[in-house]
């Protein structure tokens, strides 16, 4: 069986109250984006989860989680081997491997017929990262709680020429939480979803939500990710923001035009990908 395990940016990423659970509540938008890794699985004698990077560990790689939750809840399914080349940038901000992790739960579910509905995924889901849950559904939808509480937004289309930029910076997100603990000032934000939609299907991204906390800490620690972010709004975006805690910097432009100009600024000194925004 192959599959596609696509990506995701935030627009805009709002941190709260640390949780019982050692987690923090959050508001945030996902957008599924068209860059991805692909996957392979296929029944074999033993279980094996490798990726094409040798850093990432197959103890902890997120496939390794998923394939093990759905085992323990049908301890008859076969072993799998599963191959997964990365092209999802690691420590980045993308959720490659969230979307691994729901990309095999889908993948098992169908190649073994074992029948499981949406929300029963949506709950595995939910077990293997924070971000996970998102990449069940996919498009673009209101995250809250862990990132886990989702609502689809129906009828939203953002502007369809995206641009990556990622430096060889890796944020430490742990770092970045401490270092948030200090200044959450949002705890009681209300998101008015009505106001919110009215936004983001008119390209109008002036609202509250529309930042992520995660920068105050980010570009004073690394204040080339900063001005990263600077030269893709000089270069004609509508928008612009670290995705997730980083290290990438998307910009939201109004033309193909505009994004391969700026794709051909930043490339000789950075990783950039030209993207599209999924449905």
């Amino acid at each position: 069986m192959d599959l596609k395990s696509y990506a995701k940016i935030n627009l805009g990423l709002h941190v709260h109250n640390k949780r019982k659970d050692g987690f923090h509540n959050l508001t945030t938008v996902f957008q599924e984006i068209n860059l991805f890794d692909n996957i392979k699985i296929k029944e074999s004698k033993y279980f094996s989860c490798k990726t094409s990077l040798s850093s990432i560990k197959e103890k902890e790689n997120f496939g390794t989680i998923a394939y093990n939750l759905i085992k323990q809840r049908f301890p008859t399914i076969p072993n799998v081997e599963i191959l997964i080349s990365k092209n999802i940038p690691i420590n980045a901000g993308l959720g490659g491997g969230s979307s691994n992790g729901s990309a095999i739960i889908k993948g098992i579910n169908t190649l073994f017929n074992l029948s499981l509905t949406n929300e029963e995924m949506l709950e595995l889901a939910s077990k293997v990262s924070s971000d996970s849950s998102f990449f069940i559904n996919g498009g673009i939808q209101l995250g809250t709680k862990r990132g886990e509480a989702l609502k689809r937004l129906p009828d939203v289309f953002i502007p369809e020429h995206l641009l990556l930029v990622k430096p060889k910076i890796k944020i430490k997100t742990k770092e970045a939480f401490l270092d948030l603990k200090n200044h959450l000032l949002n705890e009681g934000m209300d998101i008015n979803l009505s106001q919110l939609l009215k936004e983001l299907k008119n390209n109008n991204f002036s609202s509250k939500l529309f930042k992520n906390d995660f920068e105050m800490y980010v570009f004073k620690t690394h204040p080339e990710i900063g001005d990263i972010k600077l030269k893709i709004m000089d270069l004609g975006a509508i928008y612009a923001s670290l995705s997730g805690t980083g290290s990438t910097v998307f910009g939201i432009f109004p033309s193909k035009a505009d994004v391969l100009k700026a794709q051909a600024f930043f490339s000789p000194h950075y990783s950039t990908y030209y993207v599209n925004p999924m449905t």
